[in-house]
């Protein structure tokens, strides 16, 4: 099943953002996490009013822990929940109100990277009318890379390790748009990799692994800038661009946005050469994220843990978080990377605005000790025991049962009588006790 028309309304949005920015997509993707805040607006109101709401239980919750704090057994820690969930539900809180903003937001998050990772189906109308575009042009990408690999001038080349490398960079490529190894059956039936004269490995086309439209739409785009960069450095004859030609790639130029920005394409992935200053994305991209951590964790105020930190923080969550991101933007075309921290700058914008409307309580200490005064003076002392023992309505043998509580030695015993009722008695009779000992407490324990 299909669920394709999830997207539709989305690739709308982002043609919408595209008509007002002029076609820049730089610009279209600032609109289009805008637009996506602005909607996410009610999701946001209800995850803060239960972050809210959180935050005043919080103190009753951390009382009761420490009252059960350093017993860590199974019924120990089941009774300590069932207080919690009962508190929970007298203060009107639930922990699962939280969920549903997250239900929402992730697969929503997994949408809108879609979007941006195809540009050519979401952010153009080249496949409203050919259906088959991105196979068909993905598979003459895979074999125009396969031609140019095979062009290579390897002489040109100073340092052959030069050579090697961007011979993996075009057959990087070309896993990224849908190609594979292609393979024979040697003279023993074995499966051998099939390589040209000069020892390039030949690939072919999988439609079952394409997923790379920023890579399409970067050799319909820049194709030919790059070609010529490469054929005026002598590593390609100029009759690549021919071949180029016959694929008719560059038709389709004017109908996908502008990937530009500052004379860099948001096409081409970041490195250490020819692309260094397109090094700036993941490195924005980690610190947008960084002190986007940073700002929630002063406006929403974690559990304070025993080394007086809030619970969850730390180095990895700290650092580690973003860190991750940036590698992940390194290693895909600059537009990921610049959607990314479009979104993670407007979620701080979000935070500040709704935490100044909405601020979420802090704990402090004086709220946790009042918590344990009230948890402690609603245990009632003295508080009867209610104890059922089952006998035959005829059997008197417990009518007069006396309990006695042991003392020290030499320490008088005290002695509780206890009461039978019959089953429809609802209030202990009352009884003449001036046989009973003087100076021994008398208890009813129901």
């Amino acid at each position: 099943m299909s669920f394709e028309f999830i997207y539709v309304p989305f690739s709308y949005l982002m043609k919408g953002c595209l008509f007002i920015t002029g076609n820049k997509y730089a610009l279209a993707l600032l609109f289009f996490a805008l637009a996506l805040q602005v909607i996410m607006i009610p999701v946001y109101i209800k995850q803060q009013k239960s972050q809210i709401m959180a935050a005043k239980v919080r103190p009753m919750e951390m009382a009761i822990r420490e009252q059960y704090k350093g017993r860590t057994d199974r019924a120990t820690m089941q009774k300590m929940n069932m207080e919690i969930q009962e508190m929970y539900q007298k203060s009107g809180y639930s922990q699962f109100s939280g969920c549903l903003p997250m239900l929402i937001t992730l697969p929503l998050i997994f949408i809108l990277y879609a979007i941006v990772r195809q540009p050519i189906s979401y952010a153009s109308d080249i496949t409203k009318s050919d259906s088959g575009f991105i196979d068909r042009f993905s598979k003459n990408a895979v074999e125009f890379y396969q031609a140019e690999k095979e062009e290579l001038i390897k002489d040109a080349y100073e340092d052959v390790g030069d050579y090697n490398k961007q011979i993996s960079e075009l057959e990087s490529l070309q896993v990224r748009l849908g190609g594979k190894i292609k393979t024979e059956k040697n003279a023993d039936n074995k499966d051998v990799e099939v390589k040209t004269e000069s020892g390039v490995t030949v690939y072919e086309f999988d439609k079952s692994t394409s997923t790379g439209e920023l890579y399409l739409a970067k050799l319909i785009v820049d194709g030919g800038e790059d070609l010529d960069a490469m054929i005026e450095k002598g590593y390609l004859p100029a009759e690549i661009k021919t071949v180029y030609g016959e694929y008719n790639f560059a038709a389709y130029s004017e109908q996908l946005p502008d990937f530009h920005i500052f004379g860099l394409s948001l096409l081409d992935t970041s490195d250490f050469g020819a692309h260094a200053w397109l090094l700036f994305v993941p490195v924005l991209v980690f610190l947008t994220q960084f002190f986007s951590l940073k700002l929630n964790r002063k406006l929403v105020p974690g559990v304070p843990g025993p080394n007086g930190k809030p619970v969850g923080s730390g180095l990895f969550m700290e650092v580690g978080m973003p860190l991750i991101s940036a590698v992940i933007s390194f290693q895909w075309p600059a537009a990921m990377g610049v959607y990314w921290i479009w979104r993670t700058l407007l979620d701080m914008v979000k935070a500040l605005i709704i935490n100044k409307v909405m601020p979420i309580p802090r704990v402090t200490p004086e709220q946790i000790a009042e918590a344990k005064k009230e948890l402690k003076g609603s245990a009632k002392p003295g508080k009867k025991k209610r104890i059922t023992i089952e006998v035959d309505e005829d059997d008197t043998s417990y009518d007069e049962l006396v309990v006695k509580n042991g003392g020290s030695s030499g320490a008088a015993h005290r002695a509780s009588r206890i009461e039978m009722l019959s089953a429809d008695e609802n209030d202990l009779p009352e009884k003449n006790r001036a046989d009973e000992p003087a100076g021994e407490d008398n208890k009813e324990e129901e």
